[in-house]
């Protein structure tokens, strides 16, 4: 599996629709709430990175986004999870802070957490 399949995977476990963030703009209309994006950035051996990725919902509660936050929490774990990559793997942390709560100043009832997490990689190129 490519480094961005990987992330791909990763991210549509959840139960939510999951775009990479610069692609949901080239949608035909906005996805329908709720649903996940995220960032791509890659590396090699030893390199790590931080990325993000954001969950869209749009209530007058953060119920749902906030339970989303801690099930992605608690997959990834203490000490992260490692995703087997063509010829390596990749790490997945939590990164610091690992989340943070939004809103949008153009709908009061969007309800966006931002996720933090810190990859690194373990292949050759």
């Amino acid at each position: 599996m490519t480094k961005e399949a990987a992330l791909y995977s990763f991210w549509s476990s959840f139960n939510l629709p999951a775009y990479e963030e610069n692609s949901v703009f080239a949608l035909n209309e906005a996805p329908a709430f709720p649903y996940l994006t995220y960032e791509i950035q890659t590396d090699s051996f030893g390199g790590e990175i931080s990325l993000s990725a954001s969950l869209w919902y749009r209530s007058a509660s953060w119920t749902a986004a906030n339970e989303k936050k801690r099930e992605i929490s608690a997959v990834i774990g203490m000490g992260g999870m490692c995703l087997p990559l063509d010829n390596g793997a990749m790490w997945i942390k939590r990164g610091s802070p690992f989340a943070q709560n939004m809103g949008d100043s153009s709908d009061d009832m969007i309800k966006r957490v931002v996720l933090n997490i810190e990859v690194e990689f373990f292949t050759e190129n």
